[in-house]
């Protein structure tokens, strides 16, 4: 019995080390969804969304709303935004597919290209939401080793993306 007590007390110890994810509105005053993103990528919500980095700064995520009647429209508001945070696409690169995330109609665009700090792999994960008109757009990009030390944390990301109307 009290081996069994010091075993527990040793598993609670550990916890603390263990990855803690915040949940959050999107967006914050009218959500469509939610998203966990883990605390130790500090994630800061801004109008519209929620935005984060890698613990290893390695990698930006950001999760926002965006007003649109199709996703092509959807990803032209995506494109903007690499555009306006200094993200170079190569167009040429552009990989596409149809996922699912749970149970949401997504579309998934993969690019490279660079940023501030050189190579960089670009995703623009669009999301159709069950609010017509309204799509979540799950942006991340960063180094190549970057996204591959992070694809663990990027798939709970992704995979936590709840609607909520």
């Amino acid at each position: 019995m009290i081996r069994s007590a010091f075993i527990a007390l040793g598993v609670l110890a550990l916890l603390p080390g263990l990855a803690v994810a915040k949940t959050f509105p999107v967006p914050a005053d009218d959500p469509i969804a939610t998203v966990s993103i883990p605390d130790s990528w500090n994630p800061e919500t801004y109008e519209g969304g929620v935005e984060a980095t890698s613990e290893d700064g390695k990698i930006y995520v950001a999760i926002e709303q965006v007003a649109a009647d199709d996703v092509k429209s959807a990803t032209e508001e995506g494109i903007k935004f690499f555009v306006k945070q200094g993200v170079d696409i190569d167009a040429n690169s552009m990989k596409t597919k149809q996922i699912k995330i749970n149970a949401l109609d997504a579309f998934d665009i993969t690019f490279t290209g660079k940023d501030k700090d050189g190579p960089a792999n670009i995703s623009l994960t669009l999301v159709a939401t069950n609010s017509s008109g309204k799509f979540l757009l799950l942006y991340y990009w960063g180094s190549p080793e970057g996204e591959k030390a992070n694809l663990g944390d990027l798939k709970k990301i992704s995979d936590s993306i709840q609607a909520t109307k």
